[in-house]
């Protein structure tokens, strides 16, 4: 198909691009904010999508965000990372990772419902929190360490420089306009 969808202004087969720039990109990158708090919020907002949080992401975001004094608009948009599509292939992820470290085997689907017929109440949470949460949280932390430490200096050129242009067309536009004037007043 080739028509343009009216909405997104986008081909049908560009809608998700379209859909993922205007609701993550396009947000971080018109807001107004020092480079320091933009690429903090940033930073903070990813470590926290990248953890098993759903369903409160944004209200950690926010509030480390106030407390940090980070951009909290650019670390919410963060948060979308981690959505329905997906956290299920993230965690899998994190739960494959974290085994490493713990020096753990993954448990088979097999095992985790025999256990379970013979595990119940509070033993059975801790039995699945041991064998899954455990990895799933150490598998995370280590991802999302990984990936947010080096986010924050990388953003924070990247806010210094769109800042640094934005001082330097400051500049050259007035020089013009006072330009324009003197040679008209000749």
């Amino acid at each position: 198909m080739t028509s343009k969808d009216p909405i997104v202004g986008q081909k049908p087969e560009n809608r998700l691009w379209a859909i993922f720039y205007l609701k993550l990109i396009k947000p971080v990158l018109t807001v107004k904010d020092t480079p320091h708090a933009l690429a903090l919020g940033i930073a903070i907002g990813l470590w926290i999508s990248l953890t098993p949080t759903v369903g409160i992401q944004m209200t950690l975001v926010f509030v480390l965000g106030t407390i940090f004094k980070a951009n909290r608009i650019a670390g919410v948009a963060m948060t979308w990372i981690s959505n329905p599509v997906t956290f299920l292939p993230m965690y899998y992820g994190y739960y494959r990772i974290g085994l490493w470290p713990l020096g753990q085997e993954p448990i088979s689907y097999a095992t985790l419902q025999e256990n379970a017929a013979e595990i119940s109440g509070w033993d059975l949470v801790v039995y699945y929190f041991d064998v899954l949460g455990k990895p799933l949280w150490v598998g995370s932390l280590l991802v999302a360490t990984v990936v947010a430490l080096p986010a924050y200096p990388l953003c924070r050129r990247y806010f210094e420089r769109r800042e640094q242009k934005r001082r330097d067309l400051r500049e050259v536009k007035p020089s013009k306009d006072r330009q324009t004037v003197t040679s008209e007043g000749n």
